[in-house]
């Protein structure tokens, strides 16, 4: 069976705009506002352009860092992404200013660069190290809110998998799933292709009295393909394996390969419930 490890990828204007017969000259704010329009729009390159147009105007500007970062990252240019987010914390207050749209977009900059160590950092340390975990504060970036805290959990689980933290990683995994408990989908039985967990209580929902597909069946087949009619293979959560074995550590990438299933925008399953105040 095939497993796939998750990896997560100017035009300078100066506009004089007639109102009420005044000339009105955009500061920093209005390039970042036309710079997010675009993000939204799915238009990365135009994005970039008027970030950097902001900065422009102001290098201090701390939302064109965020978007100029972004829009790299979506550009493909994982480098030029961390320059940014770095920049921008270099010179923050990192005790009051809000930075964990900059800890994540490292993580994941750091990933596509193949850096685990320091993935993993801005994962671990920066991001989850500093979260409110009382006051149940759950991140997600508001210009796409697909993009969430569960591809940062992600993020450091294949960090940890690729550094050798088998353990580490275990853990990772099982808090990964908790964050999904709600958009996990029972199967009928353990013939049935779809369904991610077998609802044993009956709940309806995901709980730890369910048991989670671990990525395996039996090949009657055999065709190295999961067909209809055969039996996948599940297992009690929380997950526990021996990953002293190479049978654990193949569970492992196999969970890291279907959750790398779930944080994909393509498919609508990544929808955490997140905070969104501070978005308004």
């Amino acid at each position: 069976m095939k497993k796939y490890l998750h990896a997560i990828i100017f035009l300078p204007l100066l506009l004089l705009i007639n109102s009420c017969r005044q000339e009105y000259e955009p500061i920093d704010s209005d390039f970042s506002q036309f710079g997010w329009k675009y993000y939204e729009s799915g238009d990365y390159l135009g994005a970039r352009d008027w970030f950097q147009a902001a900065l422009k105007e102001d290098s201090t500007f701390a939302d064109a860092y965020n978007g100029a970062g972004w829009s790299l990252g979506h550009l493909g240019q994982a480098d030029s992404a961390r320059e940014y987010f770095s920049s921008w914390i270099a010179q923050s207050d990192e005790e009051s200013d809000y930075l964990f749209d900059y800890y994540a977009g490292l993580a994941f900059a750091y990933n596509a660069l193949g850096n685990d160590e320091l993935a993993l950092f801005n994962a671990q340390s920066n991001f989850f190290g500093k979260q409110d975990v009382v006051s149940g504060d759950i991140w997600c970036f508001c210009h796409r809110k697909d993009i969430n805290q569960i591809d940062v959990r992600l993020t450091q689980a294949i960090s940890e998998f690729r550094l050798g933290m088998f353990e580490e990683c275990l853990v990772s995994i099982n808090a990964t799933y908790t964050d999904l408990t709600k958009q996990l989908s029972p199967a009928n039985d353990a013939n049935q292709i779809s369904g991610d967990f077998l609802d044993l209580d009956n709940s309806g929902t995901f709980t730890l009295n369910d048991k989670l597909y671990n990525g395996e069946w039996i090949d009657s087949t055999p065709d190295g393909q999961l067909s209809p009619g055969e039996e996948r293979l599940f297992d009690s959560y929380p997950l526990f394996y021996d990953v002293a074995t190479v049978m654990g550590r193949s569970f492992l990438a196999n969970h890291l390969a279907i959750l790398a299933v779930h944080t994909s925008s393509q498919n609508g399953k990544n929808k955490l419930s997140c905070n969104t105040d501070r978005c308004n």
